[in-house]
């Protein structure tokens, strides 16, 4: 065995579609410079291979999430996204995909009591001040891993964990609506004129039509949309500029590194005979291969508030389950909300998932 190295206890889980690296916050450094330079150096980051460390170059591969002692019975985590070619990460936005994963995580890590076939467990993200109630399957009191639950874009099927986010809007600006108004323009050093609606639910999602945009929503190879650069670039001064519509930097040229996460963007468009509307997130600069679930969770918040981009192009933009169409298959997201004299209340906003433990043990990392 090496001495000069550090081994720092971690598990690797897949929650949804995504994939990260789970740590206790009592074997990292506090939060701050100090933890994030241990992150960046395990994940491997700065470098487009991650080849040194445990990221897998796609941005639903290089995530982490801590988990803390719990405390009065909720369990607070943190999630970051760690940047692939810079030496950051974003602790502004959620994870719903490895979300899935947190109450599992705790509940075979000893720190919650399981209760056979459920587990009850409340979970409190830090980063957007969310609580989230999830249910995880369990036999003998430790997460119950097989299932027949089908999650699009993974291969196989898991048992059903289900979250719920309670109260989920305006928990990162202060307002579901965080520019004020359900539309707003975003105008480009071209001169190009964009409506978008920026929508703050679960985490804070821009929504830009395909149609204004010229993207072929029946073109299911993020490859080739990822091939258009100019298509790409339209879209990071997009979300740059609304980061400082936002107040989150006051240059748009700094919103790649310290807004990497608020807003996102979703381009979207009309649904068919099999989903209700159509998703392409953008996440890091490129497009998604599938769909980030708080992605799902904010779109489907945006179909019950009116006077959005989405709730125009939705036929039912009321529905109680929204189901989502996304270049892997669908999502189905389940909402409890209200709208009274024009104003809209998200009780909650619920998805369905699969989440597995993959490996577990430690993680290396040279001594300085």
């Amino acid at each position: 065995m090496s001495t000069n190295q550090r081994a720092i206890t971690a598990t690797y889980m897949r929650g949804g579609t995504s994939k990260g690296m789970f740590f206790h916050a009592r074997d990292l450094p506090p939060a701050g410079p100090e933890r994030d330079e241990l992150l960046l150096r395990i994940m491997g980051s700065p470098d487009p291979l991650q080849i040194d460390g445990m990221g897998g170059t796609y941005s639903s591969t290089s995530k982490v999430v801590v988990v803390d002692e719990p405390n009065d019975g909720e369990l607070t985590y943190w999630f970051g996204q760690v940047a692939i070619n810079a030496p950051h990460i974003d602790w502004n936005g959620n994870c719903g995909n490895l979300t899935t994963a947190v109450g599992p995580f705790v509940l075979d890590e000893g720190l919650v009591q399981g209760h056979d076939p459920v587990t009850r467990v409340t979970l409190h993200n830090e980063n957007t001040g969310t609580k989230i109630e999830a249910e995880v399957p369990t036999s003998n009191s430790t997460f119950r891993v097989d299932g027949e639950h089908v999650v699009d874009g993974v291969p196989g099927t898991g048992s059903p964990v289900v979250t719920r986010y309670l109260d989920p809007a305006g928990k990162t600006t202060g307002s579901l609506l965080p520019t004020g108004d359900a539309t707003t323009q975003v105008a480009l050093a071209s001169g190009e004129q964009l409506w978008v609606s920026v929508v703050d639910a679960a985490s804070v999602f821009a929504f830009i039509r395909a149609e204004d945009l010229g993207v072929d929503m029946s073109q299911t190879d993020v490859s080739v949309l990822n091939a258009d650069a100019e298509l790409l670039e339209r879209i990071e001064e997009t979300r740059a500029r609304l980061a400082v519509q936002l107040g989150r930097v006051n240059d748009p040229a700094d919103a790649a590194t310290e807004s990497a996460t608020v807003p996102r963007i979703i381009v979207f468009g009309p649904g068919d005979n099999e989903v209700m509307v159509h998703a392409r997130a953008v996440m890091m600069g490129v497009f998604h291969r599938a769909l980030p679930m708080t992605g799902a969770l904010c779109l489907a918040a945006a179909a019950h508030t009116p006077g959005t981009l989405v709730a125009e192009a939705l036929t039912e933009p009321t529905a109680r389950e929204v189901i989502i169409g996304h270049p892997r298959g669908q999502a189905v997201v389940d909402v409890d909300a209200t709208t009274d004299d024009h104003e809209t209340r998200i009780k909650s906003l619920g998805v369905t998932r699969t989440a597995r433990r993959i490996m577990d043990g430690n993680v290396y990392v040279p001594e300085a």
